[in-house]
């Protein structure tokens, strides 16, 4: 695969990625204009509680999959599937039979209240949920995203169908979007059924494979869950330390943050085959260099953008409607911040090869889990005294400290030689976002500027030629 198959496959399931979290977003409006904070603060918490648990759900046997499937070849593919689909199956059914059945004890923890009823969509969400994103990844691993993208596609038309049905028509609020979310889930693993019996078969499970894959994939378990704590205990930690109406604010900043995210899962998707096979290769961390070069002058771009012109976003009218509630407009102080912290998972997401190619997975949770730490400690120490920005901050901090850390890592046992100056020069203009406040005229001139100093003080002529390459 090369660089501009690269370019164009993370394009592809940059595209289908955002699709499917941009629902989300796309549902911004109409939970801000029909929801109270507090209650936008409830389903936050559902959603935060669902990310946390499906860490448990897949015990790291979703990476397993990626790196045994393309690996194997022949007969052993579907040996590996069948063997991880199996297991999943299996540990997914008792883990939402236990969850369903204790629904009335977790919710008042996890949920802030007596909703027995929503943590019992929830374990339902969780079951449906866990089996589709295998043959997801099966389409990922045989590269072919647009497979990929148009179930993804359908994902995002039902699960904003039955919103606007539920919600808006049928006024079912928070249970509405929960039923929504598994009529829609349900669907996409009904959708996903011919892949799976195309590489499904009973007479190919393994126990030997089944041993191989939980050794390679169990460490990805707590490094999964404290990249969970990263991302979602900041809804919690609110929750305890403020309340739930800065929940639901601070929740939809960073809804809003949440295209930076999506901008690196969705390069990641086609990064994790590309770095696999490419990676023996002598000139890999030239390779690899190169490629972070280009990606994050992209993505800086991108979250620079957002920050700017993020307050006529969510003020845009509509009629006599804005896309945000107007009670929501101060969720976006905290949206340069997020978004300055998913630049340096970016960061983090680049140095993954130097794990996967000297075999060392052991020591992602290590790394994430310096993320984790700072995460609950900055929080504690900010919360109090600067609400949700103190949340934004400690995810930004957390994001920072866990590339830090694989950095340290790759410099011993994968150096890759990065181009330093196009590292921070996105860092710098968003830094200069946040602290300058700027008028329509300054933005203007802000957007312009980046791409001209992008491309005339970090790439070369050769990189010019491929960044035009990458459309082509």
């Amino acid at each position: 695969m090369s660089i501009r198959t690269l370019g164009k496959q993370s394009l592809i399931y940059g595209t289908g990625t955002i699709l499917t979290r941009l629902v989300t977003f796309l549902l911004l409006p109409l939970y801000t204009n029909v929801f109270t904070t507090e209650e936008y603060g409830i389903l936050s918490l559902a959603y935060a509680f669902t990310g946390f648990v499906m860490i448990a759900y897949r015990y790291g046997m979703d990476s397993a999959l990626m790196k045994y499937y393309i690996d194997a070849e022949g007969k052993g593919k579907k040996t590996y599937f069948t063997t991880i689909f199996s297991s999943q199956t299996l540990t997914s059914l008792i883990f939402s039979l236990f969850l369903f059945l204790t629904a009335g004890f977790f919710a008042p923890i996890f949920l802030g209240g007596d909703y027995k009823g929503l943590m019992q969509l929830v374990a339902i969400i969780l079951f449906l949920d866990a089996l589709w994103m295998l043959p997801m990844l099966i389409l990922r691993a045989n590269e072919k995203p647009r497979q990929y993208i148009l179930l993804s596609l359908l994902n995002v038309i039902l699960l904003m169908g039955f919103n606007i049905y539920l919600v808006v028509f049928k006024e079912m609020g928070v249970t509405g979007v929960l039923i929504g979310n598994i009529g829609a889930s349900g669907a996409l693993l009904l959708a996903t059924l011919p892949i799976i019996a195309k590489n499904f078969s009973f007479k190919t499970i393994s126990h030997p494979a089944l041993r191989e894959v939980l050794k390679f994939g169990l460490p990805f378990f707590p490094a999964g869950i404290f990249t969970m704590i990263m991302e979602l205990s900041d809804r919690y930690l609110l929750e305890w330390l403020a309340d739930t109406s800065s929940v639901g604010l601070y929740s939809a900043g960073n809804k809003l943050g949440m295209f930076g995210l999506l901008f690196v899962m969705g390069f990641n998707m086609g990064w994790t085959p590309y770095f696999l096979k490419k990676g023996k290769d002598a000139d890999a961390p030239q390779i690899f260099a190169r490629v972070s070069t280009y990606f994050l002058g992209l993505v800086g771009g991108f979250i620079v953008l957002i920050s700017l012109w993020i307050d006529q976003l969510v003020q845009f009218r509509i009629g006599d409607a804005t896309l945000f509630g107007e009670e929501f407009w101060p969720s976006t102080q905290v949206v340069p911040i997020i978004l300055l912290g998913y630049y340096f998972f970016g960061i983090y997401v680049l140095q993954l090869p130097g794990v996967f190619m000297t075999y060392r997975t052991k020591w992602v949770p290590a790394f994430r889990s310096v993320g984790a730490l700072l995460m609950i400690i900055i929080s504690i120490l900010l919360i109090p005294i600067l609400g949700i920005m103190g949340a934004a901050i400690a995810k930004a901090i957390a994001y920072l400290g866990m590339s830090l850390a694989i950095l340290l890592f790759n410099q011993k046992h994968y150096p890759i030689p990065y181009l330093w100056c196009g590292i921070i020069f996105p860092i710098i203009f968003l830094l200069i976002v946040i602290i300058i406040p700027m008028g329509l005229g300054v933005k203007i001139f802000i957007s312009i500027l980046y791409p001209v100093l992008w491309i005339a003080l970090i790439a070369n002529s050769n990189d010019r030629r491929r960044l035009v390459g990458l459309f082509k």
